[in-house]
């Protein structure tokens, strides 16, 4: 019999392309070459008229009226969606409610359930107010799931401590993310520079550092500062792109697919990335496939950027002007050899190989053969 895998993610990548949807996107396309498995995507947010190749979609609740408030609303939902797919295993993408739904099931129906943590924040204790009482609630929700998930996959050494030291799961395994790798990619003289940043627009990306980073360059015409990623109808992120737009060397090109960041990647001098927190932006990985540095702010995963060369961490947004300023003015030799460095590290360590230690987790058998009759990893 068939094992059944629930993927139970937010969003499906269709309606919302983050980084932990990209993520489950690359494993469900990599399960189904290459494990015999029955794939339902468990969401709450998916695209109307989508037809999925391979999968179910199964949305069990949407994001009107109270449930905008926290994901512990859906309890109910989720768990009679659980109980009516009855599936072999669960793997659960971004630290909420849902984590601890997905556990309190597992735990009572002879399920495993295995959680991918996404982002530090997830592992660090709420900070809210008390009068914030659906975001404590939402706390003891994700808490529950981290310490009764039958395994954990963090993406970072980083992450790892932290479950220990937080939650006392010391059984914790790290996985990096993982990645399609493109071809070989030649690089070719650059008239204009690129300076990118791509993210959807929230507060804890901190689009508004890379508009006052490109002022400090208005006055150089031969580089341009580009803004990728989705925006949302509320007025914090109206007033961010107000911001945007009145930069005069700052475009704003919305949402792309990720053949499109892709695209935008490979004409790029550096990635610039603001954020306050991260788990392990994808975004890193698709520079470094792509041959091109980053240039954080703040966030450096196990140390990549500072320990191993793929570019750097700022601290202050006058060392990250700086920074920036060093990658525009490196010769293309420099640049070349740096590009090389980073492609070859995101090869070995980011490959869509790293999934097969997942499925070992979920207990899905290898297929006879993968499609095209290529024998299955």
């Amino acid at each position: 019999m068939t094992p059944r895998l629930c993927v139970l993610v937010p969003a499906h990548w269709e309606a919302l392309m983050g980084g932990s949807e990209y993520q489950a996107k690359v494993m469900i396309e990599f399960l189904l070459a290459n494990h015999d498995v029955e794939l339902v995507y468990l969401t709450a947010y998916d695209k109307p008229g989508f037809t999925p190749d391979g999968y179910r979609i199964v949305r069990f609740s949407d994001r009107r009226g109270l449930r905008r408030y926290g994901s512990f609303f859906d309890a109910l939902r989720l768990y009679r969606a659980l109980r009516r797919l009855e599936p072999h295993a669960i793997v659960q993408f971004v630290g909420c409610a849902h984590t601890g739904i997905a556990a309190f099931y597992a735990r009572r129906n002879r399920c495993r359930m295995i959680w991918r943590v996404t982002h530090d924040r997830s592992l660090v204790p709420e900070r809210a107010p008390w009068w914030h009482v659906h975001r404590h609630l939402e706390r003891l929700f994700l808490n529950y799931g981290i310490r009764n998930a039958h395994a954990i996959v963090a993406q970072t050494e980083n992450q790892r401590r932290l479950l220990i030291d937080g939650f006392g799961r010391d059984d914790a395994i790290v996985v990096a993310n993982f990645h399609p790798a493109p071809p070989e990619l030649v690089q070719a003289p650059r008239g204009e520079q690129r300076v990118v940043w791509i993210a959807n627009l929230n507060r804890t990306k901190n689009p508004a550092a890379f508009v006052r980073l490109a002022a400090k360059f208005a006055a150089l015409s031969d580089v341009k500062f580009t803004i990728a990623g989705a925006s949302y109808d509320d007025p914090w992120t109206q007033a961010q792109l107000a911001l945007i737009r009145s930069a005069p060397n700052v475009e704003y090109l919305g949402r792309l697919t990720q053949d499109e960041v892709n695209a935008l990647l490979e004409r790029a001098t550096v990635l610039v990335n603001t954020s306050e927190y991260e788990g392990f932006a994808n975004t890193f990985i698709q520079a470094w496939l792509r041959q091109v540095p980053v240039a954080s702010l703040h966030v450096d995963p196990d140390g990549l950027l500072s320990r191993a060369g793929l570019g750097t961490v700022a601290g202050s947004e006058e060392q990250l002007a700086r920074d920036v300023a060093r990658w525009l003015e490196t010769p293309p030799a420099e640049r070349a050899t740096l590009g090389a460095r980073c492609r070859a590290y995101a090869v070995a360590n980011h490959s869509e190989s790293n999934i097969a230690t997942i499925a070992r987790l979920l207990d899905v058998p290898a297929a006879r053969s993968a499609p095209g009759g290529r024998v299955a990893a």
